[in-house]
């Protein structure tokens, strides 16, 4: 039964008026003093104060109403959180409430992509532990399906404005784990943190931002990012930045000062050493690709060993804007290929095979891969020396790349791209031939071709000693080929 102050009374930090809109909110920022004010059944307490926000582009502001289809909206708070203990760029979800239906989902963009969530019944059985769950492994809820771990983490509320469902005290650390189904399904196990808050189950997916109609008549996607550009600490060098809502790491192309970035400023970590080769596609240009209007912001070398062998690859990452998000280009040997994210849960490897989309792509290696050299921008914390267990399989029209780190699992699909096209839409220059100015290492059609130079040399010197002909293997084969991207 609602009680006299379940709807309206005064902040219990300031005095100053709170009045919640939705039924279905037990949480409010309070206006005048940035407390989050909590609900009960038989009070208001005030839980803990947020700081400024950060600001994050979004179309969805609070008070915004609008229609879901034919049901109505309104956009009704948002909260904004980060990785608790990682420093990092935080993100935001957006809450939005159907006074019509008493219904609630939260929403969130990444990546070029909107997912909406809202709570579902935990399984009978619970959560699994947060402990036994791995980045890139299958967890069963029961009643709800099969999904894919994407991460797992920890998290805390930073800042929030507006009224929400249930918010954590800011600054209380919650552990959390993030899956994907295979048909675009998308959710997150909040574990809570252990004593005070409960676990919750939010289960949502994937959707199409043109089902969203706002009353202002506007369009329901992110504006465009205006290249703006920031000064390397150390040099004072021009730094373009592409994505300052993502970015959490710059390195400078020309004094190789790695500095991560917070509210738009730089913070010196250290030099690391530049790339022996400069990139085949400049570090800021612009391109055609696809359809796709992307802009090239960083460079990476990475490499791995087999066999005693070292091998190496180039990456470039591309950003398209909010409305794509990141893609890679990837070059091996004279060989390229457009690198796209996929959803964790689209993928099921079983075994020597990974199933995507009903067709089956066949294991074709697996191996430690490590950054070398990088430069430009990125939207984690690349180092040198940073690993990640890379895995392929061969298939229809390219391959599946899975990428395993610690904390989190990334996964892509890798398709052909022919040199021609990637310098018509840079407008560059054909790409270099195979094996020719290679200097971040020695490829495998250089080493042959040094082999082969060798031998001539010997069999003519051992001609002109009188020694006798003899039969010389020359031993020729393909280096690993890897999917780009972190």
């Amino acid at each position: 039964m609602s009680t006299p102050f379940d709807r309206a009374a005064a902040c219990p930090s300031c005095g100053a008026p709170i009045t919640f809109r939705f039924a279905g909110a037990m949480a409010q920022v309070c206006k005048h003093c940035k407390f989050v004010v909590a609900r009960t059944d038989r009070d208001l307490r005030a839980i803990g104060r947020v700081a400024d926000l950060v600001e994050i582009p979004t179309p969805l502001q609070v008070g915004a109403t609008g229609r879901w289809g034919n049901e109505p909206f309104v956009v009704d708070g948002r909260v904004q959180l980060d990785r608790a203990g990682v420093p990092g760029a935080p993100w935001q979800e957006i809450f939005i409430a159907f006074p019509s239906s008493g219904r609630w989902t939260w929403v969130a963009f990444a990546q070029g992509r909107w997912y909406a969530t809202s709570e579902a019944p935990l399984p009978l059985n619970g959560l699994p532990p947060w402990t036994s769950l791995q980045p890139g492994g299958r967890v069963h809820l029961e009643g709800h399906g099969v999904f894919t771990v994407v991460e797992v983490g920890r998290r805390r509320v930073i800042s929030a404005e507006g009224e929400m469902p249930y918010v954590a005290p800011p600054g209380v650390v919650t552990g959390f784990v993030d899956i994907s189904g295979p048909r675009g399904e998308f959710g997150t196990l909040d574990y809570g943190d252990g004593r005070t808050i409960p676990p919750k189950l939010y289960l949502g997916r994937q959707f199409d931002p043109a089902v969203l109609r706002l009353d202002t008549g506007a369009p329901v996607e992110v504006p465009s990012a205006q290249v703006t550009a920031v000064a390397c600490p150390n040099c004072g060098g021009n730094l373009p930045l592409a994505a300052p809502g993502t970015a959490e790491r710059i390195v400078c192309r020309y004094c190789g000062t790695a500095s991560d970035l917070s509210n738009g400023a730089l913070t010196a970590l250290g030099q690391v050493p530049r790339p022996p080769v400069e990139p085949y596609v400049p570090l800021g240009a612009e391109g055609q690709l696809r359809g796709m209007r992307v802009l090239c912001i960083g460079f990476v070398i990475r490499g791995c060993t087999v066999e005693g062998e070292r091998y190496r690859w180039r990456e470039y990452l591309l950003y398209g804007g909010p409305s794509v998000g990141y893609l890679w280009l990837m070059e091996e040997d004279g060989a390229w290929q457009l690198v796209t994210p996929l959803s964790p849960g689209e993928v099921q490897p079983m075994g020597s095979v990974a199933t995507y989309k009903g067709q089956a792509y066949a294991l074709k290696q697996s191996v430690q891969a490590e950054v070398e050299y990088v430069i430009g921008e990125f939207y984690w914390k690349v180092e040198i020396g940073e690993s990640v267990r890379a895995t392929e399989y061969q298939g229809p029209g390219g391959k599946i790349s899975v990428e395993q780190a610690p904390t989190e699992v990334s996964v892509s699909f890798c398709a052909p791209l022919q040199g021609k096209e990637l310098a018509a839409a840079f407008n560059l220059p054909p790409p270099p031939k195979p094996g020719l100015g290679g200097g971040e290492g020695t490829s495998t059609g250089t080493i042959v071709i040094i082999v082969i130079v060798i031998v001539i040399i010997l069999l003519v010197a051992l001609s002109d000693c009188g020694g006798s002909g003899g039969v010389i293997f020359v031993p020729t084969g393909g280096s690993p080929s890897f999917g780009g991207g972190k």
